[in-house]
């Protein structure tokens, strides 16, 4: 799969990817405000944490006044999309099947979560749900 390019993430970069996404974008000083306790560190630090994760291409910067505001790169949904495509592919050859029963082999699902995954591959899979309901007078 040459040219993919893959997110690879560490707890840390993690914890700040998570904050970004449900805050937007956030000042060095906003971010720490916004990290779990156990994620907390020294303004450098995190400081530090951010310019490796912009050069990595997982974060942004624009400049307002004397500080910084960091944005994520990808949205929260592009990022799972991607991570999860490279894990299907490096461990279950491609197949989400495979995934799903090695989760329910390993205990790790359970009937309710299978239930919503059914679900909703009934209704990715109903050709109605993707035309539009026809209003009064014959117009969509």
């Amino acid at each position: 799969m040459a040219g993919r390019k893959t997110i690879a993430i560490t707890d840390r970069q993690f914890a700040v990817l998570r904050a970004l996404w449900a805050s937007g974008p956030l000042t060095v000083r906003e971010l720490m405000d916004q990290l779990p306790d156990g994620d907390r560190a020294p303004y450098t630090t995190v400081l530090g944490l951010l310019q490796s994760m912009e050069k990595g291409g997982l974060v942004v910067h624009e400049k307002e006044a004397q500080t910084h505001r960091y944005r994520p790169t990808q949205t929260e949904r592009e990022a799972t999309s991607s991570l999860l495509a490279d894990f299907l592919g490096r461990f279950f050859h491609g197949s989400a099947e495979r995934l799903v029963l090695g989760l329910v082999d390993a205990r790790q699902i359970d009937p309710a979560a299978l239930k919503a995954i059914e679900t909703k591959l009934a209704a990715a899979t109903d050709p109605a749900a993707d035309r539009p309901t026809k209003r009064k007078g014959g117009e969509p």
